[in-house]
């Protein structure tokens, strides 16, 4: 009885408690203790970032770090032993109030606190006030907060924590200080796992922790759930069989061999896996999940192979995945993929699952007729070595096995494969070398897009992240991926982020401009021009990189003339 009342579920009984024990946020907890350390801290703070990564538990740290009584002044960690550390830490410090704006979103609760704030800290240096998942709060209450927010005294602070950034008023996040908490690398996060797990004294195998690790997501609190419920479930020993039983998840092994067969073109064999898949109970939902993320890994296989030696995937998806992905092309992996992904999208909405399923492994199997079309294309080549065939007949062969890779179904997407692209990759160096490709390629609404109304966060060959908060379609960052990588050659990831750190290409080429003519008008003989005509202006400064023959022409006929 007594360690059924003691109990404590993992994700609490290791929250941290300093920010040392924080997984994986070193960015953050770097600036934070910099500005504790050196007394200069913020009077509002927004911490954003996926559920289960450490938002409310860095706001509680934060809280008891500078309102701690024997805290070292050489020191940011909070002592955690005081009154304050501990009533903090137990969710009880008065000084220290914790709001949930999902259930109190309206004007009356911000109320409370405005007028809660003009009083000093009944024990504590500051008066602290965390909003947890701020986003939820209304218009009308974010609008009573500004003036508040902007001046409150000075022995208050305001720490925000949302997983919804973007629906945060623009008014208040110009008020606050912006941290963004990263999902937890898989690394980090299996070590993290693997490090509970010895303390708990359970013995789990590492095909486990990376299936708990792929389900949790970069959270680390999912990930300790997961590993909660499956400690429950089998007590001393854990294996990678008993975890895909506990969430139900399709087999990772049969999911590798469906795709093989798959691959190989073999259609009754690839049905039957799936059946067996079906019989034993998993969701057809999951199973097409499990294959769109075998199909990606398999992408990742092709792009860095040494993947294939990395000790944090399990044994078997390394060797097998680096066995499939040697035998197909990169391109030929992003056309599956991208039916893979239409089809599973279907199935959210869709009947009959099982049968719909059994279709999509049809539709893909049938995008190429026969287990290879490379194979088919250098057995063609070799049997033109033995056949006294003529050289017009071999090519019209070859374009009929490249016709029949792809076949007349209700995906069209699929039919206008360059074969050109799909010979060989195209590096692309910098964000406007991507965007020239949407010209070169007659994308005139897209390459507009991309150049007016788009500013560049990152850029990596095969990833970029954009700000795209001025595009209406929905669709846009899919379209730009499936046109660049069906052009490259390669598989190109579009993300979004709402940063306002970057720049368009217009806005780029507008300030290169504006310096260009800061500079000519220093230059001597337009100096002279702009002072003898005074309403004169440089509005815009033109290469002339080509010549008109025709004007070139006019030119020597009236040279000869003068002569």
């Amino acid at each position: 009885m007594t360690e059924q009342i003691n109990y404590k579920v993992l994700a609490r009984k290791y929250r941290p408690k300093k920010f040392a024990e924080l997984v994986g946020q070193e960015s953050l907890i770097k600036i934070i203790t910099n500005a504790i350390n050196n007394d200069r801290l913020a009077h509002a703070y927004i911490l954003t970032g996926v559920r289960g990564v450490g938002k409310t538990t860095t706001a509680r740290l934060i809280s008891m770090s500078i309102n701690c009584k024997e805290r070292d002044n050489n020191s940011f960690e909070p002592c955690g032993k005081c009154n304050s550390c501990k009533s903090t830490g137990y969710d009880n410090n008065l000084d220290v109030i914790e709001m949930d704006a999902a259930s109190n979103t309206g004007v009356d609760d911000i109320r409370q606190i405005i007028d809660n704030v003009k009083y000093k800290p009944t024990f504590s240096k500051y008066k602290i006030f965390i909003i947890d998942e701020v986003h939820m709060l209304s218009k009308n209450a974010f609008n009573a907060l500004l003036k508040t927010l902007e001046e409150p005294p000075e022995h208050v602070k305001f720490i925000f924590a949302t997983t919804e950034v973007k629906k945060i008023p623009i008014t208040v996040l110009s008020r606050c200080q912006r941290f963004d908490l990263h999902r937890i690398e898989n690394k980090v996060l299996s070590d993290h796992l693997m490090k509970i797990s010895n303390l708990e004294k359970v013995e789990i195998d590492p095909d486990a922790i990376s299936l708990i690790v792929r389900s949790a997501d970069g959270s680390v609190r999912d990930g300790l759930s997961l590993l909660d419920q499956a400690i429950t479930n089998q007590k001393n020993k854990i294996d990678a069989k008993s975890i895909t039983n506990m969430l139900g998840l399709a087999d990772r092994e049969k999911i590798f061999n469906l795709i093989e067969k798959i691959l190989e073109g073999n259609l009754e064999i690839s049905l039957k896996y799936y059946k067996e898949l079906y019989e034993i109970g998993a969701d057809i939902n999951h199973i097409f999940e499990e294959l769109l993320n075998v199909v990606h890994f398999l992408v990742q296989m092709k792009i860095s192979s040494n993947l294939k030696d990395d000790i944090y995937i399990p044994e078997f998806e390394r060797i097998k995945g680096f066995e499939l992905s040697s035998k197909i092309k990169l391109n030929n992996l992003n056309i599956i993929w991208q039916v893979l992904y239409k089809g599973f999208k279907e199935l959210q909405n869709g009947s009959h699952l099982f049968q719909h399923g059994e279709m999509i492994i049809i539709r893909i199997i049938y995008l190429f007729d026969g287990p290879n079309p490379e194979d088919l294309l250098k057995k063609l080549e070799n049997d033109q070595n033995n056949k006294d065939i003529s050289k017009s007949n071999t090519q019209i062969k070859k374009n009929e096995i490249e016709n029949d890779k792809i076949i007349n179904f209700s995906n069209n997407n699929f039919k206008n494969i360059d074969d050109k692209t799909t010979e060989q990759n195209i590096q692309i160096k910098d964000f406007r070398q991507f965007v020239e490709m949407f010209f070169k390629n007659r994308e005139g609404l897209i390459h507009t897009k991309l150049y007016n109304d788009v500013a560049l966060i990152s850029f990596k060959e095969g990833e970029i992240t954009l700000n795209t908060s001025k595009i209406k379609d929905s669709y846009f960052n899919k379209t730009v991926s499936k046109l660049i990588s069906k052009w490259t050659g390669r598989i190109w990831q579009i993300h979004s982020s709402t940063s306002n750190l970057g720049k368009s290409l217009y806005e780029e080429d507008i300030l290169n401009q504006q310096k260009e003519i800061e500079l000519m008008k220093n230059h001597h003989g337009i100096k002279k021009i702009l002072n003898e005509f005074s309403n004169s202006k440089i509005h815009a400064i033109t290469e002339l990189t080509e010549v008109n023959k025709n004007n070139e022409e006019i030119t020597g006929i009236r040279s000869k003339k003068e002569k």
